[in-house]
């Protein structure tokens, strides 16, 4: 009897070989497994943006150093 549980199948990737010689197979099982994760909009950019935690508290919050830098960080992170 197989211990193995439906879908594993599709979360096995192949190591891609140097010569990319199964680079097709790769790919393929690489997104299959994505897709199963439900992480494929993240891939292909259709996910939508977090919303920016500052802007939702209006414009006259005062922010601490330590937040500031944080929301600089934030800013910078969302934009890469």
């Amino acid at each position: 009897m197989s211990s193995t549980k439906l879908g594993d199948d599709f979360l096995w990737i192949p190591k891609l070989n140097i010569s990319d010689t199964n680079w097709v197979i790769y790919k393929d099982q690489l997104m299959w497994s994505i897709n199963a994760h439900r992480l494929l909009k993240h891939i292909n950019g259709t996910v939508e943006a977090p919303a920016d935690p500052i802007s939702n508290h209006g414009p006259n919050i005062v922010l601490n150093e330590a937040k500031t830098a944080l929301d600089v960080q934030w800013k910078k992170d969302i934009k890469a």
